[in-house]
């Protein structure tokens, strides 16, 4: 197995992969699994392991005892909804106005094309 450095240009971060190469019996083509192993740390060059090891769990939080304020999140989800309710109704008004000066545009165009057409008798 070989360790390969790779340089994503993205984010800017250089991660390193466990490459072993095997035969594509179907394909017949030589193929290569890649396994993340780590990231360069780019002040030290050293390399962080990104393995279980390397990793919080995903719900270290909970497990350690930190339980969320539910209440708290609640309240918070809440005022967003509201927020987001407001800017919706805000949206809904600016649509029925625009929509009536289109109705008005409209009416004037009839007009306008009635008298051309009486003009052009």
């Amino acid at each position: 197995m070989a360790q390969i450095k790779y340089f994503d240009k993205r984010v800017g971060i250089t991660y390193v992969y466990e490459s072993e190469s095997y035969y594509d019996q179907e394909k017949h083509q030589s193929r290569s699994k890649r396994k993340l192993i780590g990231k360069i740390d780019p002040e030290t060059g050293e390399m962080i392991p990104t393995g279980k090891k390397g990793r919080p769990s995903k719900n270290a939080g909970i497990s350690a005892g930190n339980d969320p304020d539910y209440k708290k999140l609640y309240e918070k989800a809440l005022t967003e909804v509201s927020r987001k309710d407001e800017k919706i109704t805000a949206l809904e008004q600016e649509l029925q106005e625009t929509q009536k000066s289109v109705r008005n545009l409209s009416d004037i165009i009839q007009k306008i094309s009635s008298l051309c057409a009486q003009a052009g008798k």
